[in-house]
């Protein structure tokens, strides 16, 4: 996909934003929060620092369901095994590493992972960055057929600029909108829809 202007993406992500129903934007607007309390409990729980009990989760968070990621943070921090599975075991790897280290910081655990240190971020309670994976990259592209690259800081923070003019627009904090519009785009294109459009764009020779 050719690049996109920071005009064009601000235009995506607020025409999805407008598609949100009261239900995803009461559930967007309280995501971050609720994640945050859970971090801080566990931080008391496991007498270890919210930035550490934070790294922990987000590193476990690539591919892997958010409720399936706590449930494994949870077992990590015990000390314990996963008792289900989920996570990529190399990320596992790094989560006990982390955990061990009570590391604050994920420098030195990944070699880039934009979104993972986004992440980590606004689980710690940092609320004006803004955490941008496969989901909320196609929504400021606005195709879910889209393949918007953001492995790498010079193409993640382009996107996530985005979502913070975008957000300042809306009048919302830029992770309250990134986590509105992931949820509203979740219930437009669940993966059933999008293995199916995938498969006509197959046809037609679009994808």
């Amino acid at each position: 996909m050719s690049a996109l202007s920071a005009v064009e993406m601000r235009h995506n992500i607020l025409a999805v934003y407008r598609q949100s129903t009261r239900e995803d934007i009461t559930q967007g607007l309280t995501w971050y929060p609720r994640a945050h309390a859970i971090i801080t409990e566990w931080a008391g729980t496991f007498e270890r620092s919210i930035a550490n009990v934070a790294c922990v989760v987000a590193a476990l968070s690539p591919q892997c369901a958010w409720n399936r990621n706590i449930i494994i943070a949870a077992d990590i921090l015990a000390g314990n095994p996963p008792s289900i599975g989920g996570a990529i075991h190399s990320f596992v790897r790094i989560a006990e590493r982390i955990r061990d280290d009570r590391a604050t910081q994920l420098d030195g655990y990944f070699k880039v992972a934009c979104k993972v240190r986004s992440f980590a971020a606004n689980l710690a309670g940092n609320l004006d960055v803004v955490t941008v994976d496969t989901h909320g990259a196609q929504i400021a592209a606005g195709s879910p057929r889209a393949n918007l690259r953001v492995d790498r800081w010079r193409r993640y923070e382009p996107v996530a600029s985005a979502y913070v003019d975008a957000a300042h627009y809306a009048g919302i904090r830029p992770s309250e909108l990134q986590a509105i519009t992931w949820l509203t785009w979740k219930r437009l294109y669940p993966q059933g829809k999008k293995i199916a459009l995938r498969r006509q764009w197959d046809v037609v020779g679009e994808y």
